[in-house]
């Protein structure tokens, strides 16, 4: 009896889904017992996009192993409609990042007055580089579609702000250089995008933080502590079930973005 609960909190499950000719996705994801082991959230352990639906198995086995689970395709596409990044890259895609590890990415933001409907947005601009004073970030706004994948995507412009300034107060200013038009106003970058500063404080709790057990406000910090209390019991071999645990995944992600950790 022991070795039977042993071997199922030990067991990863995967999904498997079509999404277009020759475009097969597949994504694995963590045992129980990875789950309460690992000191980092994981979401999931790999996936990617094959040409055939036996490639696509394949590649999954390949990760959860043999005795893995393989549930239905319908919890594949959920999962990939909800990353917070496009997925798609080509023809073929493969998992590089080790399981677990964090996007490296991080944003801060302009925000600007749409004319069209007449509301203010954020405009994303990558951090490029950190040190104990200063944070470097792009002048240029980012786009995944200006993205060559060479060297070049490194070397662009960057404004240098007051890192201190920016974790104390959320935001902070480039100074204006003295060539510069009198009455140019200061570039100011925020930590937090413009809904998540101001909508979502008028809006009451979105329904991610409410599944999470949260309210408006809250902080990265409280978001990470409440999903590891639900995880457990809301991964399908520790008494919950799949689309339950995926709802959860899902909140978590959303609820990352909301409070800044993009």
């Amino acid at each position: 009896m022991g070795s039977d609960k042993f071997a199922r909190e030990s067991r990863r499950f995967f999904a498997v889904t079509s999404l277009g000719k020759s475009r097969w996705y597949w994504v694995v994801w963590p045992s129980l017992a990875e789950l309460q082991a690992s000191e980092k959230i994981l979401l999931h352990v790999g996936d990617g996009c094959e040409k055939t639906k036996a490639e696509a198995v394949e590649q999954a086995l390949g990760l959860a192993g043999s005795h893995a689970e393989w549930i239905a395709a319908k919890y594949a596409k959920a999962y990939h409609q909800s990353r917070p990044v496009p997925r798609e890259t080509g023809d073929t895609e493969r998992a590089t990042a080790p399981p677990g590890a964090p996007d490296t990415r991080e944003f801060l933001y302009q925000d600007e007055h749409d004319a069209a409907t007449k509301r203010w947005r954020s405009v994303p601009h990558r951090v490029v580089r950190k040190t104990n004073k200063y944070v470097l970030v792009e002048q240029r706004a980012y786009s995944s579609d200006g993205l060559t994948g060479s060297w070049l995507d490194h070397e662009q412009p960057t404004f240098r702000l007051d890192r201190r300034m920016l974790e104390q107060e959320g935001y902070a200013f480039v100074p204006v250089t003295a060539d510069a038009a009198a009455d140019m106003e200061e570039p100011v970058f925020f930590t937090r995008p413009y809904h998540v500063r101001v909508g979502r404080r008028e809006q009451g709790s979105p329904g991610c933080l409410e599944l999470l057990g949260l309210a408006w406000p809250c902080t990265v910090a409280e978001v990470k502590s409440a999903y590891r209390k639900l995880v457990k019991r809301s991964h399908p071999d520790g008494g919950g079930s799949h689309a339950g645990f995926l709802a959860l995944q899902a909140a978590y992600e959303e609820a990352l973005q909301l409070c800044g950790c993009e």
